[in-house]
């Protein structure tokens, strides 16, 4: 499959707002999990509770306080990873904002 081909497929698959909505929150998971593996030498993945995507807002829920202060001293790098990996998919996101809870 040419990549023109996948690019057409994958901005159809995201007609409609919920699945793009699904996209984003997903790539937002992997992203800020494999951040912090290589960061922080930590597996955040039972700690995260919801990632919720409003227009240019993320809003992450943990269960762990200290996990939020930890993620706050990484958030430059977090942000500009998700940014980095929607541009791959053809998203753009500007002044990208993340919430902790």
């Amino acid at each position: 499959m040419q990549l023109g081909n996948i690019k057409d497929l994958l901005l159809k698959s995201l007609g409609k707002t919920w699945k793009q909505n699904q996209v984003i929150a997903s790539i937002i998971y992997k992203s800020i999990k494999d951040d912090f593996l290589e960061l922080k030498k930590i597996d955040i993945t039972p700690y995260i509770i919801s990632i919720q995507v409003r227009d240019n807002i993320i809003i992450l829920k943990t269960n762990k306080p200290i996990l939020n202060s930890e993620i706050k001293h990484i958030e430059d790098i977090i942000i500009k990873n998700i940014l980095q990996k929607l541009e791959n998919i053809w998203i753009h996101m500007k002044n990208l904002e993340l919430f902790i809870k």
